[in-house]
């Protein structure tokens, strides 16, 4: 089976730097997005998957980019 972690992961970086204010979502969030399905296409993911995948983050990521949601640390 094809492993499709790597994509995910950048993705996950680039939004918690967006929601620790270190790149500004609005110029960064969709180029993160985009990253996101190059990287899931390089890896050997379909274009319709990969265009579902960026979708998806496109229609639900947002929220998960501008910090509405508190920033937990362990202790």
């Amino acid at each position: 089976t094809k492993n499709f972690m790597r994509g995910s992961l950048v993705h996950d970086a680039l939004y918690q730097l967006m929601r620790e204010q270190h790149l500004d979502p609005d110029v960064y969030r969709v180029q993160a997005d985009k990253e996101l399905a190059a990287i899931c296409e390089e890896d050997g993911m379909s274009l319709v998957r990969a265009a579902w995948v960026y979708a998806g983050v496109r229609i639900g990521g947002r929220g998960s980019a501008v910090g509405d949601k508190p920033i937990i640390e362990a202790p």
